[in-house]
């Protein structure tokens, strides 16, 4: 198991498991715009997993039926990766989780780099911890200074095409 932080959107009112998570103390939305392009409305990865998305001011509200548990999302756009960098946490808790999203016709995919503690490029290794707070886990990392770092790590990852895998799938709900 993960820690209860990499889930997506868990804190972030999904509850599931994800691959590798990049964390940080640091909020980009101070930095960069928030993107919209997911629908508001309902998306299901099953019959269990299923989540309210609903625009709140500069971000997405993200409500889990099942775990009753919400959180706030946003999306970016940089131009190192075609799709969206994926923010969530829920406002309350550090850290933030940071990882990739990709809109599909039928809903949206997260995705997340494989095995991101051991495949961090060299010049970015002095700027990241593996794990998180909750574990030494060889899919996830931590930024050290996230303020300073954050933009930066998350670009260079993305930047340095490695292999990423589907995490989640959503679909969209009539």
């Amino acid at each position: 198991m993960l820690g209860r932080v990499c889930r997506l959107l868990a804190v972030a009112a999904v509850a599931l498991q994800l691959g590798a998570c990049i964390y940080s103390d640091y909020d980009l939305s101070s930095t960069l715009k928030s993107e919209f392009p997911l629908k508001v409305g309902t998306y299901a990865k099953d019959k269990y997993n299923i989540i309210d998305v609903r625009r709140f001011g500069d971000a997405y509200r993200v409500y889990n039926r099942s775990t009753k548990l919400t959180t706030y999302a946003h999306l970016y756009k940089i131009p190192e990766y075609p799709d969206y960098l994926f923010q969530y946490n829920d406002r309350k808790k550090k850290p933030i989780v940071y990882l990739f999203l990709k809109v599909t016709d039928k809903g949206f995919d997260v995705y997340t780099i494989d095995k991101v503690a051991t495949v961090v490029p060299e010049h970015l290794a002095k700027l990241v911890t593996q794990g998180s707070n909750n574990s030494k886990n060889e899919n996830e990392i931590t930024i050290n200074n996230g303020r300073r770092d954050t933009l930066y790590v998350v670009r260079e990852m993305a930047r340095a095409g490695l292999k990423m895998s589907v995490a989640e799938s959503y679909e969209r709900r009539p």
